[in-house]
């Protein structure tokens, strides 16, 4: 990671702000507050502009990557929620309308909390099919209204908390003289902080297991009154509906890629917790005398495994925003290699960090040691902007019906380039032999289940390419390809003869020529100014159980009473 990123937030770590909470005495929404206390803190530091969002600078995508997101991942949420779904979807707009720059100022400068009003509860991945209706009124205004509770706006934070007004764009269908003209956003006040607008309700959800609190809830429009000026678009019906669609929601596949790279951070706060703590904790060895736990090679596996994931990911991501923001290329291939990424980036994370907090023992169990709190946060990643399966299938569907394709190899003979086009052979002939449509039974059966791992595969063979036309070392792409072919062994078991030893073998190779260098690499990753897992040091793990609470007292509670006299008699008559 980039000086110039560490130069954003690095100073704000160090700040009261993000030190650790005791949530214990705090509600709900008195925690929440410290993540919207932080976003905004985030937001500023950054110092964003509409030209950033627009165009997709550096800035923007190092702010989704900055190694301050582990620290607090609902903080994150808002922010790529604020800046990439809401100011990305009106920018373009205030560009030609003069009258919402003053709101787009607002949003950049994290003056209100902007949100991004999509799916609904009863259209998840069926968002086209939603059904929430912005009908035009003879004045010229329209009036917002959700149909059925099933209609429920779902998930976005949107009740009258965070200290500040909020609003949203509300994707609605467009009724004009009662004819469907497909969805648009509308401009829409939800609350001034305190309290909710008119017609305006939400039903907060409860907390999210193990993630930063965050009031996503579930929002109500009760025919409230908009003015014509709400409107993002032309009222006329487009030629295609679907295509409109995407036009509208075009920032989620922004979202898709750029909330996919919050993996990378995770896994530098993560590996460097584990690795840390695996360096100093003890048992004793053989010979009587403290042994640190890295010296077992169980130990040392997922950690050195998770360093070559990380220089791996850093390039391929490098090369994917490369190609997703190259003008002239299609965008459906553009949805693809985010789709590819995602796919990769959450199958490395959810995989190592399961690993990594099993390694902590039952220090890995608790959220103040960052590891399995990042991995509950970060399952949220892989469904919002595109559920990963959802997009998996949707993307091999294409591919496989020969719709476009993704960049080609650049290195054909590797072991992950047949690996790809193996599983691609595989499901392009089970496809074939069903001789029906992509959305027959046969399909859904026989080929579905195979769109995922082959989306991974074609994930894995480009982060591999990337990785090397970005020189990454020859030793952390070995053991990449180790843990990469062992994610699916039963293929090189079977097409390219490599057994379960030689598997091994390949890996206990790599791994022995990075261990000498662990150290190097845990401090190269950056992470350590962000972390505050108190087992990372023995003197802040000494200090954070110093300061918990301790209670005492003078009770007294005999739970055995003393025998007697008369009661020994008794009992020995009774015997």
């Amino acid at each position: 990671m980039s000086s110039e990123l560490e130069n954003y937030t690095l100073p704000l770590a160090r700040t009261k702000l993000f030190k650790p909470v005791n949530t214990m005495d705090l509600t709900f929404l008195q925690r929440a507050q410290y993540t919207y206390d932080r976003a905004r803190a985030i937001a500023r530091a950054y110092k964003m502009t509409p030209q950033d969002i627009v165009f997709l600078t550096p800035k923007f995508w190092q702010m989704h990557a900055d190694q301050i997101a582990p620290m607090d991942g609902a903080a994150t949420t808002l922010l790529t929620i604020q800046y990439n779904l809401v100011a990305g979807t009106l920018a373009p707009h205030a560009l030609s309308r003069p009258e919402l720059r003053p709101l787009l100022q607002q949003i950049m400068n994290f003056d209100v909390s902007a949100q991004f009003l999509l799916s609904e509860l009863a259209h998840g991945l069926d968002s086209p099919n939603l059904e929430t209706t912005a009908t035009l009124l003879p004045d010229g205004g329209f009036s917002l209204h959700t149909p059925h509770p099933g209609a429920a706006k779902h998930m976005p934070p949107t009740g009258p908390f965070g200290g500040m007004p909020r609003v949203a764009l509300v994707i609605a269908r467009l009724i004009v003289g009662g004819e469907d003209r497909g969805v648009r956003p509308f401009v829409v006040p939800l609350g001034n902080g305190k309290e909710m607008c008119k017609g305006v309700s939400a039903r907060v959800l409860p907390g999210r297991a193990g993630s930063k609190p965050v009031d996503h809830a579930l929002t109500y429009f009760d025919h409230v009154l908009l003015p014509s000026t709400a409107l993002l678009g032309k009222l006329d019906k487009p030629k295609d509906l679907r295509a409109n669609f995407l036009r509208v929601i075009w920032r989620v596949a922004v979202g898709s890629l750029a909330l996919s790279t919050l993996s990378i951070p995770a896994l530098k706060a993560g590996v460097y917790v584990a690795g840390k703590y695996s360096l100093r904790r003890t048992v004793t060895g053989p010979d009587g005398s403290p042994m640190p736990i890295i010296s077992f090679r169980t130990q040392q596996l997922p950690i050195l495994h998770t360093l070559a994931q990380i220089q791996v990911l850093e390039a391929f991501a490098a090369t994917s925003i490369e190609w997703f923001t190259r003008e002239g290329l299609d965008m459906a291939v553009k949805h693809g290699i985010a789709a590819a990424l995602k796919a990769v980036m959450l199958q490395h994370l959810q995989s190592s960090l399961y690993q990594l907090a099993e390694r902590c023992g039952a220090q890995g169990l608790y959220e103040h040691n960052q590891i399995i709190e990042s991995q509950l946060e970060l399952r949220g990643v892989s469904i919002a902007e595109g559920d990963i399966l959802a997009l998996c299938i949707r993307l091999a569907s294409e591919l496989l019906l020969g719709r476009y394709s993704l960049p080609a190899t650049t290195n054909a003979s590797s072991l992950l380039a047949r690996h790809e086009a193996g599983v691609f052979a595989e499901a392009h002939t089970a496809m074939k032999s069903l001789g029906s449509s992509h959305r027959s039974e046969g399909f859904n059966r026989l080929v579905l289940p195979l769109c995922q791992p082959m989306i991974e595969a074609i994930g894995h063979r480009m982060a591999y390419d990337a990785a090397i036309e970005r020189g990454v070392n020859h030793d952390v792409l070995a053991l990449y390809e180790a843990g990469v072919i062992k994610h699916d062994a039963s293929w090189y078991v079977e097409y390219a003869r490599i057994g379960r030893a030689a598997m091994n073998d390949m890996e206990d190779r790599a791994l022995m020529k990075l261990l000498p260098r662990l150290g190097e690499m845990l401090d190269a990753t950056g992470a350590a100014p962000y972390c505050i897992a108190p087992i990372v040091t023995e003197a802040a793990h000494d200090a954070f159980y110093a300061s918990l609470p301790l209670y005492v007292g003078n009770a007294s509670m005999p739970l055995i009473p003393p025998v007697v006299a008369d009661d020994q008699s008794q009992l020995k008559a009774m015997l």
